[in-house]
């Protein structure tokens, strides 16, 4: 994986701040701990909408960057549909960056 953005994802799941699958995600959502959801641009425009519903009314905020597979192999995962960072320091940092790519 040649994308910083991507070895950050790696580094935040290999330090245990990061939630990956959906089940994860839902339940880290609901309970409030996340502090960036990133959803994969490749998803469907259902689970999309899914998440970025479930971001708003949990007032957490939500980037949607890279693709699934790569995503999911960032994290030594399979294909993930979306992340949720669990830490301030590495959600803002990740936000930053996916920002700065606009």
């Amino acid at each position: 994986m040649d994308d910083p953005l991507y070895r950050m994802l790696g580094l935040c799941m290999k330090a245990g701040r990061l939630l990956s699958g959906s089940e994860q995600v839902s339940e880290g959502l609901r309970k409030g701990t996340g502090k960036l959801l990133i959803i994969a641009e490749d998803s469907s425009p259902r689970t999309k909408e899914e998440y970025t519903n479930a971001a708003e009314k949990w007032k957490i905020p939500y980037r949607v960057f890279g693709e699934k597979d790569k995503l999911g192999q960032a994290l030594g995962k399979g294909v993930r549909t979306a992340a949720l960072i669990v830490d301030k320091g590495f959600g803002k940092a990740i936000a930053e960056k996916i920002d700065n790519r606009k």
